[in-house]
């Protein structure tokens, strides 16, 4: 007989009802009813269970403020944070994965017992043979036979990852009842990897080549009574390059499916998609640039050329459809002024050839990830990135005082840069301080 497990998903609840990771667990595991802790529970969403009730606890972690979450949960629950205070057997086993995991599961191995990197369909068979252990003893031996499993005891492991058509996530019914960021569409994940390499992105990195889910499954699924009645999320890094993405576009809007996309690249829209998003419900669209400028885009490897930014625009503008752009500020080789300067000129640019519509912005610091060629890359100072943002404000307006533009906090891309670079007692030092 099988464990039943706490999932453990350190962010609030309508997040945690938003994550991929999440559902693939519940839909993989229903058999076993395991339940779901977040940082707004101090038990258990469906049965109340407490983090010290089952004996193996599995958690995942998406961004760098989530470890300082999981530490406070810890700390609420009574449980020590680190490994070596829990060895007498007192506590749950804690198990770890979560692309944050992946990218820097080295320190991770003295707070978890083990960290599992890489994709969860691969570990299914595993996890259900490690749940199936009746000594603990038994359990953590059976760590040192997985290759993806990192312990304070065990490194060299290696990112497990799927094939393409092997993976299908969606919604699972039970969480899906509960809502989630998505206005409660039901959500499914159409692809992994990238088929671009830029040299900022992790998951062009830590999830390797572009692979696509399996379109026949994807198919099946839209044609479900609860997805025509609730709408449909399409997540994914590169949704266009699913070779079902068309198709999916065209069933949803035979049903008359309400959607909305993660994203979208900019080269990729077209007149004829636009149209169907628009049918669809769509009503804002988000696309990242990167840098208003052509030379920095072509040096990240995102080297979209200007008047495919001009012919994207306007085709949104004359469907009514508002546009989320993205920019990076601080990338490696750049001067903050002059790239909040190339944001302005294109802009400008969009504005003069008629294709500007309602259109808002959103600027991230750079931060360098693991596994990236950029990995061992500085941020930007904090008083540079002072200096895009008002040189950025100041142009824009300018422009048109109707353009809001969101300025991500310099402290979290800073914690992010932290966590991913930090090692050992340093790491564990940043999470006993809570911040920077």
């Amino acid at each position: 007989m099988l464990t039943s497990p706490v999932f453990l998903y350190p962010q609030k609840r309508s997040f945690a009802l938003s994550n991929l990771a999440v559902h693939w667990f519940f839909n993989a595991f229903s058999d076993i009813f395991p339940d779901l802790i977040v940082s707004d529970s101090k038990a258990g969403i469906f049965n109340g269970t407490k983090l010290t009730d089952r004996p193996v606890v599995f958690v995942s972690l998406s961004y760098a403020p989530d470890m300082i979450n999981f530490a406070q949960i810890m700390k609420e629950s009574g449980v020590p944070l680190l490994k070596r205070d829990r060895d007498r057997g007192l506590f749950p086993i804690f198990i770890c994965g979560g692309i944050a995991a992946t990218l820097n599961p080295e320190p991770l191995t003295q707070i978890f017992d083990a960290v599992f990197i890489g994709e969860g369909e691969c570990m299914e068979e595993d996890i259900r043979k490690l749940l199936s252990f009746n000594a603990r003893e038994e359990l953590l031996n059976y760590f040192n036979v997985l290759p993806y499993c990192v312990t304070s005891q065990k490194s060299g492991a290696f990112p497990t990852r799927t094939e393409s058509c092997e993976f299908f996530v969606c919604s699972n019914p039970l969480l899906h009842k509960m809502g989630n960021d998505f206005n409660n569409r039901v959500i499914i994940e159409l692809n992994r990897g990238c088929s671009l390499k830029c040299k900022f992105c992790a998951a062009s990195y830590a999830y390797k080549n572009f692979r696509e889910t399996n379109c026949n499954k994807v198919s099946d699924f839209i044609e479900k009574p609860f997805v025509i009645k609730d709408g449909l999320a399409l997540m994914g890094t590169s949704l266009a390059n699913v070779s079902c993405f068309d198709l999916v576009l065209e069933k949803a809007s035979f049903y008359n499916i309400s959607l909305s996309l993660s994203s979208i690249r900019i080269s990729d829209i077209t007149e004829k998609r636009v149209e169907i998003l628009k049918k669809c419900g769509v009503k804002s669209v988000s696309v990242a640039i990167e840098s208003g400028c052509y030379e920095t885009r072509k040096a990240v490897l995102k080297s979209v050329k200007d008047d495919t930014i001009f012919d994207a625009l306007k085709i949104l503008r004359n469907f009514g459809i508002k546009t989320k752009i993205y920019f990076i500020a601080g990338l490696p080789g750049t001067d903050p002024v002059e790239e909040a300067e190339g944001v302005a000129t294109l802009l400008r640019s969009v504005k003069d050839k008629k294709a500007l519509g309602e259109v808002s912005l959103s600027v991230t610091p750079f931060s360098p990830k693991p596994l990236t060629p950029y990995a061992r890359f500085e941020m930007m100072e904090k008083k540079e990135y002072k200096k895009y943002i008002h040189t950025l404000k100041k142009k824009v307006a300018e422009i048109s005082k109707g353009i809001k533009i969101d300025f991500f906090p310099y402290k979290e891309s800073k914690l992010d840069e932290t966590f991913g670079k930090a090692k050992g007692e340093d790491f564990i030092k940043l999470i006993a301080r809570g911040s920077l």
